[in-house]
C-alpha cells in the first residue's frame, strides 16, 4: 500500500526528538559532565551502562505493552507516544541542571538518575513509533521509503539543533574563548531542547492519528502477558536468522557510532584544533547526509535489494568516518589551521553519514519483514518487541559507546578539564587518532560479518506475505 506523503512527513517529524536528544547525549553531555564538572571519564560511561540495563527491561516491556494495548479511539501506538512528550522534555532539561557543589558521587548518581529517566521516556516514543511505521504498509519497498522519511528528521534535526545551540549558547565571550566551557549556557540550551522534543512528538502524534483505523490489530496470545511474553518472543525470534543477524550488526555498528560521536569534541578540539564556529559547521554533513539518503535509500533497496544496500553502504561510511584519522597518521590530511582542513572533513564526514542513514533506513525496513516471518511462523504479530530490539540496539550508542569511550580515554591517560592542546603529550593526541581511525573502521566493518546471516529477499518476503493471506 502506497502512503500519503503526509502521514509519512508527520510521522517522521516525531523523529526529530531522537535527533534533539542525540543532539544533547552525542556531543554534549559526557563533554559537559567530564570536562565542565570534572566528573570521573569512568564513572561518565558507567552511569550510561547502567541506564542501558533499564533499557534491556524497559524497551521489551513496552514494546509488548503496546502490542496489547487495545484503545478505540487512539490504537495501540499513540497512547504511548502521546504520554512520552512532557516526561522527556522535562528530564532532558533536569539532566543538564544539577545541583551546585556535588561530588563525584552526587555527580554519578545525578547522571545516572536523569539518564535513565530520558531514556524511559524516549522509549515511550520510540519503541510505539518505529512499531507503527511497520504498520502504516505492508509494501516491501514502501517500507524503505517510511523507514527513510524517520531516519531523515532524526538526523536533519539534531544537526539544526547542534549548529543553533553552538552559535548561539555556546559563542565565544570575553570570560570563554572556547564556548563549550561555559557552564551557564548548558541548562539554558537544555531547556529550548526539552520544548521542542515535546512540540515534535505532540505535532506526529496527533497528525498520524488518521492512519489508525487502517492499521493492523493484535493477533497475541492473550493468556502471556508482560515479561513472560516478552521471554518467549525472544526465545522464538533467536530461532530467526535473520532476526540475529539484524540485531547483532545494529549493535556493533551503534557502538562504534557512539564512540565515535561522542568522542567527536575530543576530535575536533584536540585532533584537529578545530574553532567553535568550525565545529558548528560540522553538523551540516549529518543533515545534509539524511536529505539525500531520503532518496538513496528506497533507490538502493530497490536495485540492490536490503541486504546487499547494508553490505554496501557499511563498506563506504566506516571508511569514510575513518578516512581523515588514518590520513592524517600517515600526514596525507591537510594540517591543522591550513584553508584546506575544513572543506576536506565536511566532504568525508558527508559522504559517510549518507550512507550512514542509508543502512539505518534500510536495517529498519528489514526489520519490518522479519515481523512479517514471525507472524507466518508463529501467527502472532510483535512489532513492539521486535523494534524494542533495534531501540535497545540504538540506545547502545549512548550506552556502551559512553562507557567504552571512557575506557578509552583513560586508557590513553587523557587529561581532564584541559583546554589548551599544548597542554597534552603529542602520544595522547595520537591515541585520539588511532581510535577514531583503525579501531573505528574496525568495529564498523565487522558488522558485515553478522549482516551476512540476513536471510529475507524479495522473492522471499512474497513468499512469507502470501503464507500470512493464506
Amino acid at each position: 500500500m502506497k502512503l500519503n506523503k503526509r502521514i509519512k512527513f508527520l510521522y517522521g517529524f516525531g523523529f526529530s526528538a531522537q535527533g534533539i536528544k542525540d543532539a544533547l547525549f552525542q556531543l554534549f553531555l559526557f563533554f559537559y559532565f567530564s570536562q565542565i564538572l570534572g566528573l570521573n571519564a569512568t564513572y561518565t560511561g558507567l552511569a550510561t551502562v547502567i541506564a542501558l540495563l533499564f533499557d534491556a527491561v524497559t524497551d521489551p516491556w513496552v514494546g509488548t505493552l503496546s502490542d496489547r494495548w487495545k484503545s478505540k479511539t487512539l490504537g495501540r501506538r499513540h497512547p504511548f507516544m502521546i504520554l512520552s512528550a512532557f516526561p522527556l522534555g522535562l528530564t532532558l532539561f533536569l539532566l543538564f541542571s544539577p545541583p551546585e557543589n556535588l561530588d563525584q558521587m552526587g555527580l554519578f548518581l545525578w547522571l545516572t538518575v536523569f539518564s535513565v529517566l530520558v531514556r524511559v521516556s524516549l522509549t515511550l516514543f520510540i519503541v510505539p513509533g518505529m512499531s507503527l511505521g511497520a504498520e502504516l504498509t505492508d509494501d516491501y519497498e514502501e517500507r524503505t521509503s517510511v523507514t527513510s522519511y524517520r531516519v531523515m528528521f532524526s538526523s536533519f534535526v539534531g544537526p539544526l539543533i547542534l549548529i543553533f545551540g553552538l552559535v548561539i549558547f555556546f559563542s565565544p565571550t570575553e570570560e570563554f574563548s572556547n564556548g563549550l566551557f561555559n557552564e551557564a549556557a548548558y541548562s539554558k540550551f537544555a531547556l529550548l531542547c526539552g520544548v521542542l522534543a515535546t512540540t515534535v512528538i505532540l505535532i506526529s502524534s496527533y497528525g498520524t492519528k488518521s492512519s489508525i483505523p487502517n492499521l493492523p490489530q493484535s493477533i497475541q496470545n492473550e493468556s502471556e502477558k508482560g515479561l513472560k511474553s516478552s521471554l518467549k518472543n525472544l526465545k522464538e525470534a533467536i530461532k530467526l536468522p535473520a532476526y540475529t543477524s539484524l540485531v547483532s550488526y545494529s549493535m556493533i555498528v551503534y557502538i562504534g557510532l557512539g564512540i565515535g560521536t561522542v568522542l567527536t569534541t575530543y576530535f575536533t578540539t584536540y585532533f584537529f584544533e578545530l574553532s567553535e564556529r568550525q565545529l558548528a559547521i560540522l553538523p551540516i554533513a549529518s543533515g545534509l547526509g539524511g536529505i539525500t539518503s531520503l532518496f538513496i535509500a528506497p533507490l538502493m533497496g530497490r536495485f540492490l535489494d536490503k541486504k546487499k544496500s547494508v553490505v554496501f553502504s557499511t563498506l563506504i561510511f566506516g571508511l569514510f568516518f575513518s578516512l581523515p584519522f588514518l590520513m592524517r597518521l600517515v600526514n596525507l590530511f591537510p594540517e591543522n589551521g591550513s584553508s584546506g582542513l575544513l572543506p576536506a572533513y565536511l566532504l568525508t564526514l558527508f559522504i559517510a553519514y549518507n550512507f550512514l542513514w542509508v543502512s539505518i533506513a534500510v536495517t529498519n525496513s528489514m526489520m519490518a519483514d522479519v515481523v512479517d516471518e514471525y507472524q507466518s511462523i508463529y501467527n502472532e504479530r510483535n512489532e513492539g518487541f521486535f523494534f524494542s530490539t533495534m531501540s535497545f540496539a540504538y540506545k547502545c550508542t549512548v550506552g556502551f559507546g559512553y562507557f567504552f569511550a571512557g575506557v578509552l580515554l583513560d586508557f590513553i591517560a587523557f587529561p581532564k578539564q584541559v583546554t589548551q592542546v599544548s597542554e597534552i603529550h603529542p602520544e595522547v593526541i595520537n591515541g585520539l587518532g588511532i581510535i577514531g581511525g583503525p579501531l573505528l573502521l574496525l568495529i564498523y566493518l565487522s558488522g558485515i560479518f553478522f549482516v551476512m546471516g540476513y536471510s529475507i529477499d524479495k522473492t522471499r518476503y512474497l513468499e512469507i506475505k502470501n503464507k500470512i493471506q493464506n
